[in-house]
C-alpha cells in the first residue's frame, strides 16, 4: 500500500512541475551540441577510411539513447546497453504475443504478406479455440461462429491452389483444428466437396506415396467434421443422419474398398451413441440403417462387437443377445484376443452387465464379469500384480459376484 501510494504521489508530482518549455536560443544550443556529439561520436566509433572495424553497432546506439535528446534524466548509466539481438527477440516475442491475442488478423497479416501456410494456419485456428474457450462470458457456438476464422482459411486454402492438390487433407492436426470452426459457421458445402473430390480422385493424380496418406486423412477429417457437429453443431442425430447420407453415397457410387474411409467415423459414432444411452433421441429405422451400415465399414473382427453395442444401448428396447454371443466367442478364444481391442471388449462387458442386471437377470451378470476378471484382468484392476493396491477393489468385485450368485 505505501509503495502504491508514493508512485501515485510522483506521478502527481511530475504533472504538476513539469519543465518549461526551452527558448529559441536555448533550442539552438541543444541543437548545435546535439550535432557537435553525434558527429563526434560517429567519427570515433567508425574512423574514415577504415573498411572493417571491431565494434559493433550496438554501442553506437547506446550513445544514441544517452543523448539529451531523449532526456537527461531518462537514461541509467548503470543499465546494460541495449543491443541489437535483444531488440529482435522482443520483436519475437510481440509477434507471438499478436498471434495469441489477435489469430484472425495475425493469419489476415500472413495472407496479405503471402507467408501463409498450414502451419500459420493451424497456430490462428489453435489460438482462437483457446481464445472463445477462455471467454466464460461469451457463448462458444456464438463465439467460434462470429469470428470468422473459419472461412477466412477456407478462401486461403482456395486462393493459395490448397483446394486442387488436396494436400491440406493429409494434414490430420490442421482438419481437426479447422472442423470445428466450419460446423460453428454452418460452412458444409466446402467439406463435402473436399470429401467427395479426396474420394473419386484417380490414383495417377496423386503424388507417388501419397496415396494410402490421402486416404487416411479423408477418413480422419470425416471423423472430425462428425465430432464437431456433436460438439458445436446440432448433435449425435444430425451427426448421424450426416454419416449415413455419406454411407448411402458412397454404396451407389464406389468401389466397396472405399468405405473404409467411414471406419473411423462409424466407429466414433457407435460409441457415442452407446454413451448417451436414452438421451440419444434416435428412431428405430435411424438405429437400424446404422447398424446396417456396420457391415459395410467395419473390419470382419469388429462387426460383431459394434451391432452388440449398437443392441445393447438401444434407448427404448436394449437386448443382450448379440452381446452374450460375443462374451462367449471371446470366451471360447481368450488366448487370441488383440491388444487393441482388449478395452473396447471391456467397455462391452461392462454395458452388458448394466443391461442385465436392469433387466433382472442377476446370474447371467455374474457370469459375465467372471469372464472379464479372468480374461481382463489389468483393464479391471484384479491381476496378480497389483495386488496390494486393488486389494479393496477386488474384494468388493467378489462380494458383489457373491451377492450376485446368491439370488
Amino acid at each position: 500500500m505505501k509503495q502504491s501510494l508514493a508512485l501515485t504521489w510522483r506521478f502527481l508530482t511530475s504533472k504538476l512541475h513539469q519543465p518549461l518549455p526551452l527558448n529559441r536560443r536555448e533550442s539552438q544550443q541543444l541543437l548545435t551540441l546535439l550535432n557537435d556529439s553525434f558527429n563526434r561520436n560517429l567519427d570515433r566509433e567508425y574512423p574514415k577510411g577504415l573498411a572493417n572495424f571491431d565494434h559493433s553497432p550496438d554501442d553506437h546506439i547506446h550513445s544514441l539513447l544517452q543523448s539529451p535528446l531523449f532526456g537527461s534524466n531518462r537514461v541509467q548509466h548503470s543499465s546494460p546497453p541495449v543491443r541489437v539481438s535483444e531488440l529482435s527477440r522482443n520483436a519475437f516475442v510481440v509477434r507471438d504475443m499478436y498471434a495469441v491475442e489477435q489469430p484472425v488478423q495475425y493469419f489476415k497479416q500472413q495472407v496479405a504478406a503471402g507467408k501463409a501456410n498450414i502451419e500459420s494456419a493451424k497456430l490462428a485456428l489453435h489460438n482462437q479455440m483457446k481464445k472463445d474457450l477462455a471467454s466464460a462470458s461469451l457463448d462458444l457456438k456464438h463465439g467460434m461462429g462470429t469470428s470468422g476464422i473459419g472461412s477466412l482459411v477456407v478462401n486461403w486454402l482456395w486462393s493459395s491452389g490448397q483446394i486442387e492438390r488436396l494436400d491440406f487433407i493429409q494434414d490430420r492436426a490442421f482438419t481437426a483444428r479447422l472442423m470445428p470452426f466450419l460446423v460453428a459457421e454452418k460452412l458444409y458445402k466446402p467439406i463435402w466437396e473436399w470429401l467427395q473430390r479426396s474420394c473419386t480422385i484417380p490414383r495417377y493424380a496423386v503424388k507417388e506415396n501419397a496415396w494410402l496418406s490421402l486416404r487416411k486423412g479423408t477418413g480422419s477429417m470425416f471423423c472430425s467434421l462428425l465430432q464437431s457437429e456433436v460438439a458445436y453443431g446440432e448433435g449425435l442425430q444430425s451427426a448421424i443422419q450426416m454419416f449415413l447420407t455419406s454411407h448411402k453415397w458412397m454404396t451407389l457410387s464406389l468401389p466397396l474398398r472405399v468405405h473404409k474411409i467411414n471406419a473411423a467415423a462409424g466407429a466414433y459414432l457407435v460409441w457415442e451413441f452407446a454413451s448417451k444411452g436414452a438421451s440419444a433421441k434416435l428412431g428405430d429405422s435411424t438405429i437400424e440403417d446404422l447398424d446396417r451400415s456396420v457391415d459395410y465399414w467395419a473390419s470382419r473382427r469388429m462387426i460383431a462387437p459394434y451391432k452388440a453395442l449398437l443392441e445393447l444401448s438401444h434407448p427404448r428396447r436394449p437386448t443382450t443377445s448379440r452381446a452374450l454371443q460375443w462374451m462367449s466367442t471371446i470366451e471360447a478364444s481368450a488366448g487370441e484376443i488383440a491388444a487393441h481391442s482388449r478395452e473396447s471388449n471391456v467397455r462391452i462387458g461392462l454395458k452388458t452387465v448394466e443391461v442385465l442386471l436392469a433387466q433382472g437377470s442377476s446370474k447371467e451378470a455374474a457370469r459375465v464379469m467372471k469372464v472379464l476378471q479372468t480374461l481382463f484382468a489389468p483393464e479391471v484392476g484384479s491381476d496378480e500384480e497389483r495386488r496390494d493396491s486393488n486389494e479393496g477393489e477386488r474384494e468388493s468385485i467378489s462380494r458383489s459376484l457373491n451377492l450376485l450368485l446368491a439370488t
